[in-house]
This record gives structure tokens, sequence and C-alpha cells, in this order.
């Protein structure tokens, strides 16, 4: 959801809940200076009638605002005011009326003398109120509605500004500065922060960038030279078998370090996009010529390959990687595979399938994709294909998926 409708929202449940509550004091107020207004008309109507009869000795008769009658002897009563029906035999309905009445003794007789007037009748007062108090909400609403959407976007629109560039950043570009201006204090802030973060991921990033190769360079020089003084070592005469198995032992160990080495800077390059160059591939053709390079394992394992390979699948992507990706899952499919086990390689515009038999995992497949992850310990593998695997699909935005069915482990990419 975004900010402006959450705000809106906001604004028009508490202005509901206040209209709401400012109705009813409304129609309490009203009803009470009414009732107290038409009071005071009363007792000025019975003082006025009271002073015609004493002046004119004659009673003013207007049923039913003004009811005056002769009565037996009794004492006087002083003014009592209550809320009574009367019949309206034009509208032929009762009428609720409020009636002032007393009894005095005048010129000798004694009268009883009401003076009523109509009430406001409660149903209609209310809906008055409804009606006035919903058509001003609505209005509020309605302007409060549009003012706040023109002024909000007005005033949150160097934040959309700045998101838009910040969408825009990359750490491989030094230089990076926000452009966006505001007079808000708070804006000013963020983009302050946010340019002095970026920096810093960009100096990071150009640091660890720089250590990663060097690192690589200086392992892998001394290195190569180990691995040329152990080839030396292997040709000398006279070495006795375990000097030799030692010497190529360590020799094997070397070729698994700078293999690891070469490994490792490859994610490290791959997760900081540093392979920008992208071209059409022709997937197609690339599977079956790296399919190929392993026929002499297949064979060696007496494995099975099933291919549906669709012609001419482009994709607009970097070689290098693609290559990476297709030549660790056909080399994992090939050396976690058994014995005259099954490899089926299945490929459309689509997605990639290669899949091969074998035992279920013993973890969770979700480790499947970890670095250093290996299913067998004794493995010489560092257990980093499919990481790379993974790294791969990420930087194209692709999903790759592992499943077990039917005795097969099945590695899908969906481009």
């Amino acid at each position: 959801m975004r900010l402006l409708q959450k705000t809106n929202r906001a604004y028009f449940l508490i202005s509901g809940m206040v209209f709401i509550i400012a109705g009813v004091v409304f129609y309490f107020v009203i009803s009470f200076f009414f009732k107290d207004q038409l009071n005071e008309k009363l007792f000025h109507d019975i003082k006025n009638i009271t002073r015609s009869i004493k002046k004119n000795g004659t009673l003013p008769y207007y049923y039913p605002f003004i009811d005056i009658k002769e009565v037996p002897a009794q004492p006087e009563q002083s003014f009592k005011i209550i809320d009574t029906l009367i019949f309206n035999a034009f509208e032929k309905r009762e009428i609720p009326f409020r009636q002032i009445s007393l009894i005095r003794v005048i010129n000798g007789k004694e009268y009883f003398i009401a003076a009523r007037d109509t009430l406001l009748e409660e149903d209609d007062l209310l809906e008055v109120i409804a009606i006035v108090t919903g058509s001003v909400f609505i209005l509020l609403l309605v302007s409060l509605y549009f003012i706040n959407r023109k002024l909000s976007l007005k005033l949150w629109q160097p934040f959309y500004n700045t998101l838009d560039e910040i969408k825009e950043f990359s750490y491989d570009k030094p230089g990076f500065k926000l452009s966006s201006d505001s007079q808000l204090y708070e804006f000013t802030e963020l983009n302050k922060t946010l340019e002095k973060l970026t920096q810093k991921v960009i100096s990071d990033y150009q640091s660890l960038k720089r250590f990663t190769e060097d690192a690589s360079h200086e392992i892998q020089t001394p290195l190569a030279v180990i691995q040329s003084k152990l080839e030396t070592l292997m040709q000398y005469p006279g070495l006795k078998k375990e000097q030799a198995e030692l010497i190529n032992s360590a020799y094997v160990y070397t070729l698994r370090i700078s293999k690891l080495t070469k490994t490792l800077l490859l994610l490290t390059k791959i997760a900081n996009d540093q392979f920008p160059e992208k071209k059409a591939i022709n997937l197609s053709e690339l599977l079956s010529e790296k399919i190929k390079m392993f026929e002499d394992h297949i064979l060696e394992k007496s494995l099975t390959l099933n291919k549906e390979i669709k012609p001419e699948c482009i994709l607009e992507t970097n070689f290098f990687l693609t290559e990476s990706l297709v030549i660790n899952l056909i080399g994992n499919a090939v050396k976690h595979n058994i014995n005259s086990g099954i490899i089926n390689i299945k490929l459309d515009k689509n997605h990639l399938e290669i899949s091969n038999s074998g035992e279920p995992l013993p973890v969770k497949a979700s480790k499947l994709f970890d670095r250093f992850y290996k299913t067998n310990k004794s493995s010489d593998s560092p257990g980093l294909g499919l990481s790379i695997v993974r790294e791969i699909c990420r930087l194209n935005k692709w999903d790759v998926n592992y499943l077990y069915e039917d005795n097969l482990h099945k590695v899908e990419v969906n481009f």
C-alpha cells in the first residue's frame, strides 16, 4: 500500500468518527436551544393572555395553540411544562406539542390557561442533521482527498526523484551523486545520508575488488611456482615410490587450491556484476557443444543420455557465464550419477532442465546451492558448482529450482 493511500485512509476514518460525534452533539445542542426558546415564547404568550383577560374580560381562543377555560374553584397552580400529542385533523395524525399551563384567578374567576406550540419531530430533526452533516462530510472528504493528493505529490516529488536515482545506482560506477533537491529538511538530510552511504558502498566495493584480484594473483603466482617445482621433482631419477607418491599428492592439492581460488574469484566477480557484456547466444548450439566435452565421462560410467534440445533457443546474456552454467550443470549430472545411470537434457525457449539418476539427498534440498556443500565428503570437488549456477541465474534474473522425483535429481532453469 502506498503512503498516500494509507494517510488518506487514516484521514477518512478519523474524519468520519469526528463527524458522527459532531452530529450527535449537534442534535442535542439544537434540540436543547430550540426547546429553551420555545419555553420563553410560551411563557411570554401566557403573560399576554393573562393581561388580555384582565383588560378586556374576553377569553381568546385559538385551539390547539391557545386553550382557556373556566374551572371550578381550586387553588392556583404555577407553571407546568409538559410535552403532549394532539391530533391534527388536517394531517390526520398526532403532532408533538410543548405545553405550558397554569390555573390563575383573574377578575374573581379561576381559569385554566394553556399555551402550546409544535415541537420539532425527532425523526425530522435527525434526518435534517444527518443530511446536512453527511453532505458536509462528503464535501470535506472529496476536497481533502484532492487537496491532500495534490499537496502530497508535490511535497513528496523530491523523494520519488531520489528513489528513481537510487534505483539506477551501480557500485561499479564511481562519482555517483543525487541531483534531487528539496527545500524540506527531512529530504535534504535523506539525500545527504544516501550520498554518504553510496560513496561508502562504492569505496568498499572498489577496495574489495582490488583485494580479490590482487589476492587471486598473489596466490596463483606461488602456486604456479610450486607446481613447476613439483613437476621437476617428479622427473628426478631414482625417486622412491613413497617419495613419488608424496610429491604427487602435494601436486594434486596445489591443483585443487588453484581451482578453488579461480572458482572463488569467479563467484566474487559474478556477485559484483563484473560481466556486463551481453550478446545473443544460441543456447542450443552451446549446449550440444558442451555435451560433446563429457562424452568420454559418459561412456566411462555407461550412462544413457537422452536429449530433447529445441533448435534456435536464443538468449541475450554473457557468453562466459552461460558457458559456465552449462558446464557446471552437465558436469554435476555426470559426476554425481550412478554407473549405468540416466541423464536427461531438455531445452526450449523458456527453460533448461538437466536430470540424472541417483539416491535421494541426505539433507534438505535448499542446502544444495550453498557454497562448499558436498553430498560426498570424500569428493575432491570444492562444492561450488551449483553456487555458481545460482549466482549466474540471480544475475540474469532467471529462476533455478531443484526437485527429486522418480529417482531423478532435476535442476531446472527458467529464463
